[in-house]
Formats: structure tokens, C-alpha cells, sequence
């Protein structure tokens, strides 16, 4: 018989079964297990683990990440309105925790009847902790954009401030405000917070001295932003009828609100911002109580008392008022205190006090100059903005106070500011741009202005123009401009090689730049200088730019004002010279042009045989100086010659043809038209005869000039018509006596007193240098190898008074002498045969053509 399997057992609770189920202790091991239990039906469980799941989410940033991943908020939106009062305090805290972090608003905001039941919490519930974690949860949503927009949908902004002003917990109001503070933020719903019934400003104000921190900070961070809304005109007047002003005082005033004091001066800082503000600040008698709380002030809250006045010091009411509460003069104190964080809200404000003259002359009484001058010479003090604010407060001062710029420009001051672009690799460029405007600013006085007249100066401002900051060189080139009023400025620019640093920089496309640099050429060229830019090739890259001709302004007159200090090149460039145009000292012509005009010293460096001649009018004898005796001149023109003034004159002196034949030419001449300065000379005429004796003063002196350029034409013809009785002056005989005069001096250069057998050209350029030192107004025009003189003569029309321009057209043939030529044309032939052009200032144009 077998085993049984075990033994038999007695069945001991078959009499009494119970069929209900106990309950027992659940313990979640991982926060996972507790979202998963958000699920159930059971108000316990939810509530202990909602309370359990705020535990966690306090402790540690980490452990919300968790439960954010873990998709926590989805299953606590489920429960925000429960119907147990306890589940909703816990769902809304943690659902504000969740909230705290980056991405936990927006999955809330995705659906806008999330934020609505929360809002409408805020309006039916009454229950204080749900208020605190509702308005909680509110403020933290209104961090973006579209929870602001929700939240002023769901139109609940009056219960807001109704919350904020009545609610018995001070969560509740620093949420509110919070919340006030994020509309304000938004562009969009700022305007729905100030338009809003509710809104009044006691209410907000009586917040800023609330016993709690955080609500003092919420009250005046909403203040701030508030008064910030400067074009709204409602807020601001609202504010300054109220006590607002007054109330940001008393908190200055008292020790027990030390902990706000910054905060508070920043919103002062702010307010000033607009000329209405600050009168009233000044009207208030606030300015009195900041210049108080300066004197008593922590260390550390003297800054932000600085900042305030300073930042009045911008608007012309804030000046005003500083200036009579003596604010300029605490400035001027704040400069010589050893606490360096002062330092630069004292030199700003200097500089912006400036604006007002009274207050200006003020400071300049004391010794402000010097003390900024220190705080610029100091290594240790920062630029940014100590130092900076020092230069900008120099800069100011020395452009409206003759004192101050005399006392910046003294030796050890003018150190100081001069260091800056000496040493630049060690300053910003903010610092060197200032400096330069400091420099322009003191060519405001001639003091200062002479005191920059020297090789050292002028040298570091060419210096400056090699650095690559455009704005920097724009500013350096307005500076040397204003320098170049002075003579002595000019030769200092040349011996500085500035003509060169220009003409560098000139290949920049930069309009404004290049602006600057023909303004600096136009202001600083001189004789030498249009040689120096002649000979780099600048004259000749300004001229073929065309693009740059048309885009810049200042281009074209930069090419005029050299060709006005070197005619030679003008005439080779332009074909012309004008009456205006007096031909200088070593004026010399090229026989055939070339595309580049050369200068004097290319032409004689040009290895032999020469080609082609170089006609040069030198009346001085190359060994003398322009002083000499033999100095013949005109005295309406004193020319310096190009060649004297070189700094390698010496080198081509020797090569230099002696015009003997010219200076002969002049000293004849002016024998026979005496003096030309005192010939025309001007007569006063009385008002009741001004009309008749000015038609015969015209009349005198046109023929007299007339004659003048009648007995010139035939003394040139009478020189240049030939060696022999044949007066052979053909074209293939001018190039033969020209290539014999070539030979003869063993130079390209041959003065024009020597050649003999002349065509148009040579003839032409002979008849334009003398008539400029005989006093005939003369205009000298070139097409190819073809000349001609043109003489101005006034005239007036006999019957209406009117201007008219005449063409008389006088031939002189080649082929004949100068007697016989006039007797051919003839008196009637001179004047009657004419041809009215236009009309030109009382001048007619006597066209002598070669």
C-alpha cells in the first residue's frame, strides 16, 4: 500500500471565513512607482503620494528633471481641482515646483484651459494655501509670452491686484506682484496692467516698505518697470502726482531698509531718465536728501547715489537743477576722493555739466584740469569707464572754456593726454579716438592751437593716419585740417613726410575717408607738397579715378587745389590755364605729353639722348636765392619755385638752363608798361557821376590793355619768328632748333627765353609767363602740339549798360614779322569782325591764336 503525500491537515477557519479585504502599507521604491499610483481612484493614496512627490521635488533641482521626464506634470494636472482639499494644495505645489524648470511651462501652456482653471482658482477659492500655490504656479507661467497672453485672456487681472493689496499672506502678494511684474514685461500686455481699473499706485508703493525682503524687492522691481514706460504719458503723471518719489526717500532715510537701498537708487536711476522727471525730482527737494545720503552713505552704496545725479546731468532740467543745488562742484570733489569706484560717475558727470556754461566756467575755477589729467596718467585706474569718462570730461571742458584748453596744453597735462596715442598698443581705441577729438576741440583757442604746432605733435598725428581704425584716421584728418590754418603746419606736414602717409591711405575705398583725406589735401598742399604728389603718383591716380571723382565731394577740389600750386601740371592735365592761373618759378611744359606727367627731376634723370624737349620758364639764375636783386616778379604773386624749395634742388641745380634771354625779355617789357601794379590802379568815383565816369574808366582801361596785349603779341612773334631774313618757323624748323638747343645745353630741359624759332606752343607758353609778370590777364590753352592766349578786356554796351564776352580773334601768321602782320589784319579787322559769344563779367576775351 502506498504513502500518501503528506499528512492530513485540519481545516481550521472552515466555520468563520471573511470575505472583506484589509488594507495595508504601500511603499514605492522609485519615483516612477509614485507617478504611476497619480492613477488611482483612492483620495489616501493620492494624497500621500502628491505629498510624497512635493518631498522629493524640494530637496534637489535633479530630482524634478526626473519627474519632469517622467511625465509627471500630465498626471498632476489631473488632480489641480479635486474635490479633496487637500489633494488640490499638494497638485498645485507640486505642479508650481515642476513649473520652476525651463521646459515645464510650455507643456502647461499647451493647453490654455490648463491655466484658465488655475486663474479662476485665484477669483472662487478662498483657501490660503491654494492661493499661494495657485498664484505661485501663475507667476511662474507668466514667464512666457504665451502664458501672459493666456492669463490676460482668462481677464483676471483686477482680481490680481485686489489679492496683491488684500490677502492676509505675504506669499500670496509677492506672487501677485510677480506675476504683475512678468505682464510688464511682455510688450504686448503691458499696456492691459496700466489700463486696468484696479490699478492705482498707494497700494504699490505701501508694498516697497513691507517688513518682508521678497516683497520689497517684487514692489520695487515692478515700480521699476513701471515708470520705465516713458511714453506713457498716464503712468508717468500718475506717478509724479503721487508720493512715490517722496516714499523711495524715506526708505533711503532708513537704516531699517538698508537691504533695499540699491534697488531703490537704481529706480531713482531710471527715473530721472526724462527732462519732466527730473524737475521733479529737483522740485520735490529730493536732490537736497541724494546730496545728504552721499555724505552718510555706506562705501558701498556711494556708487549707486553717484549714478543717480549723474544720470540727471544728461537732460538739460537735470543740469539746471544740479547746478543750483551745487551738484557740479560734489563732482569736482568726488575726482580728488580716494574711493575709485566714484571715480567715473564723477568725470561723466563733469563732462555732461559742461553743457551748461555757468556751471562750466565754475568747475574751471577750480583745478579740474589737473585732477583729470591724473586720472588719465594712472596705470592702475580702468579704462572702462574711469579713465574714459576722464577724457570724454577733458574733452568737453576744453572745447568750450578758453582756461581749461590752456591749462590742458601746459607741459605735464598735455603729457598725459598725449601718452595715450604714443602708447596705443597699450589703450583702447575708444581712448585714441577721444584723444584726437581733444585735439580738435583745442583748436578752438590759438593758444592751444599754437602750442600743437610742433615736428613731434605733427609727426604722431601722421603716425595716427597709418593705423588701421578708419574712424581714428576720419578724426586725425580733421585735426591736422584745423592745424593746417598755420603756415608753420604746412611745412611741418611736408617734413613729416605726410604727403606720403595721404597718398597711401588715399587708396582706400572708403567715402568718408577719402573725403577727409582730399579735405586735409585741399587745407595743407603747398608748392612742394603738389610736387611730392606729382612725383608718388597721387595727382595722377586722383585724375584717372573717375569713379571716385563722382562718388566723393572733396575729390575734385583736392585735384584743383594742387594743380593752384603747381600750373604746370593743371596745363598738362587740363590743357588749360586760366586768367587766374599765374604761371610759378620753374613753370615748364612738356613739347609732347605724355601719359603720366613726369616731374622736373624725372625729366633731367632721363638717360640720353634725350627725346623730346621740356620748355622752362626760370627767370632767377639757378645759383641765386629768391631774395636776390634779380628777383623781377610780380608782387600780386609771390611763386616760390618748386625747384629752390626742393631738398634736392642742389643735385639739379647745375642742369638748370640760365635764361638770360628771359630775364632780358622782362626788364624790356616792364620798361615799356612801367609798373603794372599801380597802371590799372583803381580810381574812387563819386555816386552822382558813377555811371558815366564807370563806362569811361572801362573804356580806359580796356584799350589800354588792349594795346598792352597788341605790343606783347608782336614782342613774342619778334623773338620767336626765326635766326634768319627767311623767319622760317615751320613745324619741321621749330623741331630741328629745338633738337640744336637740346644738343647745345646737354639737357631735355631748355628754357624758354632760348628758343628762337617757335611754334604755337613755344610761342603761346612765351606770351602766358610774361604777360603774368606785366600785369595782363591772360589765359593760356593747349590742344596737342596747338596753342593760344586768351586776354580779358572789359567792356561795356554802350546803349543797354549790359556785360557782353567778345572772341577777337588776332592771327599772327608764322611766316612774317610782327609790323607786317598788324598792318594786314588791321584796327577794323581786330574789333569789327567779332563774334558775341556769352556774357562773363565785364570781360571780353581777346583770343590771340599762334
Amino acid at each position: 500500500m502506498a504513502k500518501p503525500l503528506q499528512k492530513e491537515r485540519e481545516n481550521r477557519s472552515a466555520e468563520k471565513k471573511d470575505l472583506t479585504f484589509h488594507p495595508y502599507t504601500i511603499t514605492p521604491e522609485s519615483a516612477h512607482t509614485s507617478i504611476l499610483l497619480l492613477e488611482s481612484t483612492e483620495p489616501e493614496i493620492l494624497c500621500q503620494t502628491l505629498r510624497a512627490i512635493t518631498k522629493f521635488s524640494a530637496q534637489d533641482t535633479q530630482n524634478r528633471y526626473i519627474l519632469f521626464d517622467l511625465d509627471a506634470i500630465r498626471y498632476i494636472l489631473l488632480h489641480i481641482e479635486h474635490s479633496e482639499l487637500n489633494i488640490r494644495r499638494f497638485a498645485l505645489k507640486a505642479l508650481a515646483q515642476l513649473c520652476q524648470l525651463p521646459q515645464g511651462p510650455e507643456q502647461v501652456l499647451a493647453d490654455s484651459a490648463n491655466l484658465r482653471k488655475i486663474a479662476f482658482m485665484l477669483v472662487k477659492v478662498e483657501d490660503v494655501f491654494v492661493l499661494e500655490f495657485a498664484s505661485l504656479v501663475l507667476s511662474e507661467l507668466t514667464r512666457e509670452p504665451l502664458g501672459c497672453e493666456q492669463l490676460v485672456s482668462a481677464n483676471i487681472l483686477s482680481t490680481l491686484f485686489s489679492r496683491m493689496k488684500n490677502s492676509l499672506d505675504p506669499d500670496v502678494q509677492k506672487n501677485c506682484l510677480q506675476t504683475l511684474s512678468n505682464l510688464l514685461d511682455d510688450p504686448v500686455c503691458a499696456s492691459e496692467v496700466t489700463k486696468n481699473q484696479q490699478f492705482s499706485w498707494p497700494s504699490l508703493l505701501a508694498l516697497m516698505q513691507s517688513k518682508y525682503l521678497a516683497i520689497q524687492h517684487a514692489a520695487l522691481r515692478t515700480v521699476d518697470q513701471l515708470i520705465c514706460r516713458y511714453k506713457d504719458l498716464v503712468v508717468q503723471k500718475t506717478f509724479r502726482a503721487s508720493t512715490g518719489v517722496l516714499d523711495l526717500c524715506d526708505i533711503l532715510e532708513s537704516y531699517e531698509f538698508r537691504d533695499v537701498h540699491a534697488q531703490v537708487l537704481g529706480v531713482l536711476r531710471d527715473y530721472v531718465e526724462t527732462e519732466e522727471n527730473a524737475s521733479h525730482l529737483y522740485q520735490s527737494g529730493c536732490i537736497l536728501r541724494l546730496l545728504a545720503y552721499l555724505e552718510m552713505a555706506l562705501p558701498a552704496m556711494k556708487p549707486h547715489c553717484l549714478a543717480v545725479l549723474t544720470k540727471m546731468s544728461f537732460t538739460s532740467n537735470g543740469r539746471d537743477a544740479l547746478y543750483q543745488t551745487g551738484t557740479d562742484m560734489v563732482f569736482c570733489h568726488q575726482l580728488l576722493s580716494s574711493n575709485v569706484d566714484l571715480l567715473a560717475d564723477a568725470a561723466m558727470g563733469v563732462a555732461n555739466m559742461t553743457k551748461l556754461l555757468p556751471s562750466a566756467v565754475r568747475m574751471c575755477e577750480t583745478n579740474i584740469i589737473e585732477a583729470l589729467c591724473a586720472i588719465l596718467s594712472d596705470d592702475s585706474a580702468a579704462w572702462f569707464y574711469v579713465r574714459m569718462n576722464a577724457l570724454r570730461a577733458l574733452s568737453e571742458l576744453c572745447r568750450i572754456i578758453p582756461r581749461a584748453a590752456s591749462s590742458l596744453v601746459e607741459p605735464n597735462t598735455f603729457a598725459a593726454l598725449r601718452n595715450i596715442n604714443v602708447k596705443f598698443k597699450d589703450n583702447p581705441i575708444e581712448a585714441q579716438r577721444l584723444a584726437v577729438q581733444c585735439y580738435i576741440n583745442l583748436q578752438n583757442y590759438h593758444v592751444s592751437t599754437r602750442a600743437m604746432l610742433s615736428p613731434d605733435f605733427v609727426l604722431e598725428l601722421v603716425n595716427i593716419l597709418e593705423r588701421i581704425d578708419i574712424r581714428l584716421k576720419i578724426l586725425t584728418c580733421t585735426a591736422l585740417t584745423g592745424l593746417m590754418s598755420e603756415d608753420l603746419a604746412k611745412d611741418l606736414f611736408t617734413l613729416k613726410k605726410g604727403e606720403e602717409v595721404v597718398s597711401n591711405n588715399l587708396r582706400i575705398e572708403h567715402v568718408g575717408f577719402r573725403t577727409a583725406l582730399c579735405i586735409l589735401i585741399t587745407s595743407s598742399v603747398t608748392d612742394e607738397g603738389a610736387e611730392i604728389y606729382l612725383q608718388l603718383g597721387t595727382l595722377h591716380y586722383m585724375i584717372e579715378n573717375k569713379a571716385a571723382r563722382y562718388v566723393v565731394g572733396a575729390w575734385e577740389p583736392a585735384i584743383e587745389a594742387i594743380f593752384r600750386h603747381h600750373p604746370s601740371a593743371k596745363f598738362a592735365y587740363t590743357g588749360t590755364l586760366d586768367i587766374n592761373d599765374f604761371t610759378q618759378e620753374g613753370f615748364y611744359v612738356l613739347k609732347r605729353l605724355t601719359k603720366r606727367f613726369p616731374t622736373i627731376q624725372e625729366v633731367l634723370l632721363q638717360k640720353p639722348p634725350p627725346r623730346d624737349p621740356v620748355l622752362i620758364a626760370m627767370f632767377l639764375h639757378p645759383q641765386s636765392d629768391g631774395n636776390s636783386s634779380m628777383d623781377i616778379r610780380m608782387p600780386y604773386q609771390r611763386s616760390s619755385s618748386k625747384l629752390a624749395v626742393s631738398p634736392s634742388s642742389g643735385l639739379f641745380a647745375s642742369f638748370l638752363p640760365d635764361d638770360v634771354n628771359l630775364r632780358s625779355y622782362l626788364l624790356k617789357l616792364r620798361l615799356w608798361f612801367g609798373d603794372p601794379a599801380k597802371s590799372l590802379h583803381y580810381i574812387e568815383i563819386e555816386d552822382a557821376h558813377y555811371e558815366v565816369r564807370y563806362r569811361d574808366k572801362c573804356a580806359e582801361v580796356s584799350s589800354s590793355l588792349k594795346q598792352r596785349a597788341q605790343l606783347l603779341a608782336e614782342f613774342v612773334v619778334q623773338q620767336m619768328s626765326g635766326l634768319t631774313q627767311e623767319r622760317d618757323c615751320s613745324m619741321p624748323s621749330v623741331e630741328l632748333h629745338l633738337a640744336d638747343l637740346m644738343t647745345e645745353l646737354k639737357s631735355p630741359v631748355v628754357g624758354v627765353g632760348w628758343v628762337r624759332v617757335g611754334g604755337p606752343l613755344e610761342r603761346a607758353v612765351l606770351y602766358k609767363v610774361l604777360s603774368d609778370r606785366v600785369g595782363l590777364p591772360c589765359a593760356l590753352k593747349r590742344v596737342a602740339s596747338h596753342a593760344w592766349c586768351e586776354v580779358a578786356l572789359p567792356e561795356m554796351d554802350s546803349v543797354c549798360c549790359a556785360v557782353t564776352t567778345w572772341w577777337i580773334w588776332c592771327r599772327i601768321p608764322v611766316g612774317c614779322g610782327p609790323w607786317t602782320r598788324w598792318k594786314r589784319i588791321g584796327s577794323a579787322a581786330l574789333f569789327a569782325s567779332s563774334l558775341v559769344i556769352s556774357t562773363d563779367e565785364n570781360l571780353v576775351y581777346v583770343r590771340i591764336k599762334f
